[in-house]
């Protein structure tokens, strides 16, 4: 009995030994998984944008939107997002570095501009209470870097208008999004306006937008608030609109700082 016991044990511990290896006689390395998160901002005529992940589609993004939750290995994956039927012109080709259960990819497209990036990293901690804004430069007629002064707007008790300067923020470029800026509440309470900026050529100081004359407004959340939004990250870019003869100023991301 003691004999056929210890032979069921011997053929028992080899078959778990092959079991675990592959034909060329290397042990099988045991894949762990990781979690991806897309948002996407993309103009209305893009549409429907196929996720590939290690050349097998895994899922779709409709235009603009986000897909949260995708399974892939940890590691580094290859990214592919594309129009379908042209997966050979990419919108997004990529190796994207997978760990843990929140691995980000913001990007924005549309028919001028391809960008990665945006959105909240956590590499700069706001105050509690103030919020972190940057800034992408969509304009083809303003140069390849600007700079950019904040200003809050607000009125006197005779209503005149007035704009005090808050802070600059310097090369804002269409290539990528600016570091952050930190901004907290209103200074003028109910007499302010919000938030608003002004362009300037770098090094000359040429006003290429005046604040007073387009108005561009730092909006706070999709739907075009101008108040002031606590702990918050909003990714703005901003261009002419020249029917309208203004400039908008689309936010882009935003994301709430917990």
């Amino acid at each position: 009995m003691k004999s056929t016991f210890k032979h069921l044990h011997f053929f028992l511990f080899a078959g778990l030994l092959l079991a675990g290896c592959k034909k060329d006689g290397q042990l099988i390395e045991g894949k762990s998984y990781g979690v991806i998160n897309i948002n996407s901002t993309t103009s209305t005529d893009i549409g429907d944008l196929l996720v590939d992940i290690d050349g097998k589609v895994v899922d779709t993004l409709k235009s603009p939107s986000a897909i949260k939750g995708i399974k892939a290995y940890k590691g580094d994956r290859k990214l592919k997002i594309y129009q379908p039927g042209k997966e050979n012109t990419p919108v997004i080709d990529t190796v994207l570095h997978v760990e843990g259960k929140d691995t980000k990819l913001n990007f924005l497209y549309t028919a001028d501009a391809k960008i990665i990036g945006g959105g909240y990293d956590g590499s700069v901690k706001p105050a509690k209470g103030n919020s972190l804004v940057q800034f992408v430069n969509l304009e083809k007629s303003l140069p390849a870097s600007v700079d950019l002064k904040i200003y809050e707007l607000y009125y006197n008790d005779n209503g005149d208008i007035l704009a005090e300067e808050i802070t600059t923020v310097k090369d804002i470029r269409k290539d990528k999004f600016s570091s952050y800026t930190e901004l907290g509440p209103v200074k003028h309470g109910d007499y302010s306006y919000g938030y608003y900026f002004g362009v300037f050529e770098p090094g000359t100081g040429k006003n290429l937008v005046d604040v007073l004359t387009y108005y561009p407004t730092i909006y706070w959340d999709s739907q075009g608030s101008q108040s002031f939004q606590p702990n918050k990250v909003i990714s703005l870019g901003f261009s002419y609109d020249p029917v309208n003869s203004f400039y908008v100023t689309p936010v882009i991301y935003e994301t709430e700082i917990k």
